[in-house]
């Protein structure tokens, strides 16, 4: 049984992370500013986990979190393509500083194996610029103290439990639209391409990753896929059943028009192998049905916010 520590657990990923680490028989400890014994009990399984309450700003807190952990994993931050421009002190503090902090936690704590979790690093935004520096560090931190990090650059992850707000992700946003029979927002004309992974199999491959012994520059994480943004939308108004179609926008700042998104997979075949991943008509079925179930309040919420957004 190895002892791990996953900062952001009771987020998106890191909550696939937490029950990836839990299948494996593990000891794990859920690291988050927002986290309670309770929530943690009642999402894995009463007692499956322990809850700490401590934030990536406090390095002390990091410390004692980590003590005797023979693995971090590292999930916490904050989010935004575009929302975090306006906020750039907030998003250096939050995904360069609080990096920082967990990396230089962990090797004080005498954590042999720390995991990062990022993105492809292709638009001039505040959140790609930091999770890119992030990265950098990662590497220096592990040259300087010998802590070995492994780091995954997750695609455009989806599935159940992801936040319809504040931060807008296609298919939450799609799902609240076409769940109240709009339009589906489009930013610019839908031809730009994604690479979508299911929460569960990034988090299952997180792990996977951790142990399979690999070192070095963060490795690409989708299943090497590339959808149009337009298909996604297809695939969301079809299930749900929406004939409003779809309407373009203008892209948001922090986005390129044409971008083509899509792993390279061959990295992570080497690391882990044969990667495995959920069928995509079946797992967006699953995803879109649990939001199907969600008060209509937070749907209703949801739409109004992004509208507001969009205008």
């Amino acid at each position: 049984m190895r002892r791990a520590v996953v900062v952001g657990g009771s987020g998106f990923i890191g909550g696939e992370v937490v029950s990836a680490l839990l299948a494996a028989g593990d000891e794990v400890v859920v690291f988050d500013r927002s986290v309670s014994q309770g929530r943690v009990d009642a999402r894995f399984g009463r007692h499956a986990a322990r809850a700490v309450r401590g934030d990536i700003g406090d390095p002390e807190a990091l410390r004692a979190a980590f003590a005797r952990a023979d693995e971090v994993y590292h999930l916490a931050g904050a989010l935004g393509t575009s929302e975090l421009d306006a906020q750039l002190r907030h998003a250096v503090e939050a995904n360069v500083i609080g990096a920082v902090n967990v990396f230089e936690a962990a090797a004080r704590a005498g954590v042999t194996t720390v995991f990062l979790a990022s993105k492809p690093n292709v638009w001039l935004n505040a959140y790609s610029i930091t999770k890119h520096a992030a990265e950098q560090l990662a590497q220096l931190v592990a040259e300087r103290d010998g802590v070995r990090v492994c780091a995954l650059r997750f695609f455009n992850a989806y599935g159940p439990r992801q936040s319809l707000r504040p931060v807008r992700k296609i298919v939450p946003t799609f799902a609240a639209q076409a769940l109240r029979g709009q339009p589906l927002g489009v930013f610019g004309d839908g031809e730009q391409t994604v690479d979508m992974i299911l929460a569960a199999d990034a988090g299952r491959l997180a792990v996977e990753l951790v142990r399979s012994g690999h070192a070095g520059p963060p490795i690409d994480c989708g299943r090497g896929v590339a959808m149009t943004v337009n298909e996604v939308a297809a695939a969301v108004n079809a299930y749900l059943g929406n004939r409003a179609g779809v309407t373009h926008l203008p892209m948001r700042p922090g986005e390129t028009p044409g971008t083509r998104l899509v792993a390279d997979v061959a990295p992570l075949r080497a690391a882990v192998g044969e990667p495995r991943f959920a069928p995509w008509e079946e797992s967006l079925a699953a995803t879109l049905d649990w939001y199907a179930r969600l008060d209509p309040r937070e749907i209703d919420a949801a739409v109004a916010e992004h509208a507001a957004n969009a205008a």
